[in-house]
């Protein structure tokens, strides 16, 4: 049922309601029919009794006997009566022979009664004839088998009775009916039938107003939010909900409307974030510098679509000084503010680095800048700046506040800090920032710097990449080119990530002394 529209539930929730809700009121019907048609039979066996009782009493009080046996075989043809008997308290069947007829007829002059069939005796001595004929009262019987009813009614020696019978109070005899229950059992699945046929035709018409009634009200109200929110998601972020009522789909209208208006600004600005990322890639190297000393490769990796970390190759116009230069920056924070302030000390220092002056010098004048742009917003940026002196093979480097950079001699298999004093940019406004150097550089030496947010990423464990899978890396892989080694601390990185999304920019540089 999970890929099966609303309207198709709604119907087949409907029509098993209705069909269970007509059964039971069939079965409840049949039965109360039932009942009532099996009590009307007992009242008019109970009727046909007692009008059979007093036929019998009146003819017999003149001695009509043929008169009484006549009358008897004519209630015999009453339609449903099998069988009607009159039964002595000996349990014999009164009018089995002419004796009575023949003593009528003696007394008779002008008038005689003719001899009819007789009824054949039948003896009738059980204990239920017993208990009536002791009791005094009626009995019914139901016999659901063969389908009919037997009715015992004791004939009482009453008062205009006793002229032929004496004052005696015992029962005179029994009347004994036998009715078939076919014609009622039939007339009861005639009338079940009917009620059934009437039943469903009401359920199905009243199942195709509710289908109506639920689709004007649920399902097209729905179908047409179904349809919005389809081309919503597909991107058209023009459209509204004309769904206009009080109830709770005019509330999901409502706020499908007021989605869809900030999935609109939502879009626009992740339109802006996409225009910034792509402006902040643009601002990243696109090339490594061309040099027959050195392979430089780099590559920064963002955990949203613009980041604050930053890496830059500043090469010198001036043939004389043959002088590379590579940044690497961290700005506090992550996003669209920290990518801002990234342009903008890319900016302040390529600017400054094409005028004279020593790194020292060029780092201290961006941090005075940087001060007066950050000072309300507490923003910082670690950098570490170096500058190789192709024609002497030197490195000097400005560390400000950043991680050292590590430095690997595979002649003496051996690693080194750059390190040194110096605090962020954009912290302390008159602040000098020292330069060190590196004299002697050799054929093989390897320089990988960095952004904190390689060593302190974290798998689904929890567990820190760290710095010594850096160390394992650099030295098993002394011959490798720059950019060979870059690809495999990236693919180090990501086997130990397992997938898990970074939370802080990384940057990786990795330079190396080929002459």
């Amino acid at each position: 049922m999970k890929n099966v529209s609303i309207h198709i539930k709604i119907t087949l929730f409907i029509a098993l309601f209705l069909l269970f809700t007509i059964v039971i009121v069939l079965f409840l019907s049949m039965s109360s029919s039932s009942k009532s048609l099996s009590a009307a039979t007992d009242r008019t066996l109970r009727t046909n009794a007692q009008t059979i009782e007093r036929a019998i009493r009146s003819i017999m009080l003149s001695g009509e006997a043929p008169i009484a046996v006549r009358t008897i075989r004519s209630l015999q043809e009453i339609e449903g009566l099998e069988q009607i008997d009159l039964y002595r308290t000996n349990g014999l069947t009164a009018f089995h022979d002419y004796e009575t007829l023949d003593v009528v007829n003696a007394h008779q002059q002008a008038f005689k009664f003719r001899k009819t069939p007789r009824i054949t005796k039948k003896e009738l001595d059980t204990p239920r004839f017993q208990n009536i004929v002791n009791e005094k009262k009626p009995i019914k019987f139901e016999d659901k088998q063969n389908q009919y009813l037997e009715y015992y009614y004791p004939l009482k020696n009453e008062s205009e009775c006793q002229m032929c019978h004496g004052t005696s109070k015992d029962t005179l005899g029994v009347l004994h009916l036998r009715i078939s229950t076919a014609a009622l059992n039939l007339q009861i699945k005639k009338a079940g039938f009917t009620l059934s046929v009437i039943l469903i035709l009401a359920g199905v018409l009243i199942a195709c107003c509710l289908i109506l009634f639920l689709n004007r009200l649920i399902v097209v109200p729905l179908v047409e939010i179904g349809s919005i929110v389809a081309q919503v998601g597909q991107g058209n972020f023009d459209l509204k909900v004309e769904v206009s009522r009080g109830d709770e789909i005019g509330v999901i209208s409502d706020q499908i409307n007021n989605m869809v208006r900030d999935l609109k600004e939502q879009d626009r600005m992740k339109r802006s974030l996409y225009l910034a990322q792509e402006v902040q890639q643009n601002l990243l190297p696109h090339e490594y510098p061309r040099s027959d000393s050195l392979e430089i490769a780099g590559r920064s990796i963002y955990c949203d679509e613009t980041g604050g970390d930053y890496y830059d190759f500043i090469v010198s116009d001036s043939d004389e000084q043959q002088r590379i230069g590579i940044a690497v920056g961290d700005v506090s924070g992550h996003g669209i503010a920290s990518a801002l302030l990234m342009a903008a000390v890319r900016s302040s220092l390529r600017q400054r680095s094409s005028l004279p002056g020593s790194i020292g010098s060029i780092i201290t004048d961006v941090n005075r800048l940087m001060v007066k742009d950050v000072e309300e917003s507490g923003q910082f940026i670690t950098m570490l700046y170096l500058s190789f002196d192709l024609a002497k093979k030197s490195l000097q480097w400005v560390r400000a506040g950043h991680d050292p950079g590590i430095f690997y001699d595979p002649h003496s298999d051996t690693f080194e800090e750059l390190s040194g004093l110096g605090i962020a940019l954009g912290v302390i406004e008159d602040w000098k920032f020292e330069e060190y150097s590196k004299i002697s550089l050799k054929k093989g030496q390897i320089i990988f710097l960095s952004t904190d947010g390689l060593w302190e990423a974290r798998n689904d464990q929890g567990e820190m990449f760290g710095k010594e899978p850096i160390y394992e890396i650099i030295r098993k892989n002394p011959s490798a080119s720059a950019n060979e080694i870059l690809n495999g601390l990236f693919k180090s990185l990501d086997g130990f990530l397992h997938g898990t999304k970074i939370e802080d920019d990384i940057t990786m540089v990795v330079v190396k002394i080929i002459k």
